[in-house]
């Protein structure tokens, strides 16, 4: 799988590329710091779902680029806020100081709301038909307070309550990080003309799979490296954030992420070979180590 994911990651990388070169109208240093922010490494998960979503509904990866590179642009800019010191602090990303540690926090601030208006750009420069604009509701939707910003909502707001219990905690997760794996891959396959069917089923799929995500993000933030991940390590613990390790330890922790991997392969296994490359990523994702 992990070599599937590389050919995935080259082919978002080349149309990346040529957006940063081509496309991108953008003042320096803002320009600098959103090209060093999105460049330099990580995983590429939400394109390659994009890509997998297009897939699923019979398409090639071709028809989906600009959903692709607009759901990676939100990614990197909720990476660079996420780093702020007004919300985690953190130093390290991807193996290189964090954009506000290169940039300041100015330049990191505003490159971070250039991306979030950029992917806007892009989608709405590629939507012409009725399943475009639903798919760029979707990445609206699941990016916002419905998804992503509502669960750094609860992540920042609620965490530390002690009224804080199991179903919040996944419900945050199922925001925060689920949020934008249901934007990639139902952009990608409502674009391409999935079935209503297929859509909800794909849409529980990505929850799923992003709580099993987090969980396993957890178990590494307490078990893994700097070295390893590229990025800063325990800092859920020294922010005495609450964590499904946390709270309820490294064993329930792994099997509540192997669980909510079932639940989401047992979502997509009815269709078959054309779910394959979905249930094999998933199951990848639970069992790696950064």
């Amino acid at each position: 799988m992990k070599d599937i994911i590389g050919v995935y990651a080259g082919i978002f990388n080349a149309t990346l590329d040529d957006y940063l070169m081509r496309r991108l109208d953008c003042p320096s240093p803002v320009k600098e710091a959103v090209a060093y922010a999105m460049t330099g490494g990580g995983k590429r998960l939400r394109p390659m779902l994009c890509y997998l979503g297009a897939e699923f509904a019979g398409k090639s990866c071709e028809e989906v680029q600009d959903f692709a590179l607009a759901v990676e642009l939100i990614h990197g800019y909720s990476l660079i806020h996420d780093d702020l010191p007004c919300m985690d602090n953190d130093t390290l990303r991807r193996g290189k100081p964090t954009t506000h540690v290169k940039f300041g926090e100015a330049v990191a601030l505003l490159a971070g709301d250039a991306m979030l208006n950029s992917a806007f750009e892009v989608l709405l420069e590629t939507v012409n038909s009725s399943r475009d604009v639903l798919a760029a509701s979707y990445i609206a939707k699941y990016a916002g307070t419905t998804g992503m910003i509502g669960g750094q909502c609860m992540d920042v707001t609620e965490n530390n309550g002690s009224g804080y219990d199991e179903n919040a905690l996944l419900s945050m997760y199922s925001k925060k990080t689920s949020g934008l794996l249901i934007a990639a891959l139902l952009s990608g396959a409502v674009s391409c003309g999935c079935s209503k069917e297929e859509e909800i089923d794909l849409l529980n799929f990505a929850d799923y799979m992003g709580v099993a995500y987090q969980i396993t993000d957890d178990i590494l933030d307490c078990t893994s490296t700097e070295a390893v991940l590229g990025k800063n390590v325990k800092s859920d613990e020294k922010s005495d954030k609450k964590t499904y390790v946390a709270m309820f330890g490294m064993k329930e922790a792994e099997k509540k992420a192997k669980d909510f991997t079932m639940r989401a392969v047992s979502c997509i296994s009815k269709y078959g070979e054309k779910a394959d490359k979905l249930i094999q990523l998933c199951h990848y994702l639970v069992g790696r180590n950064y």
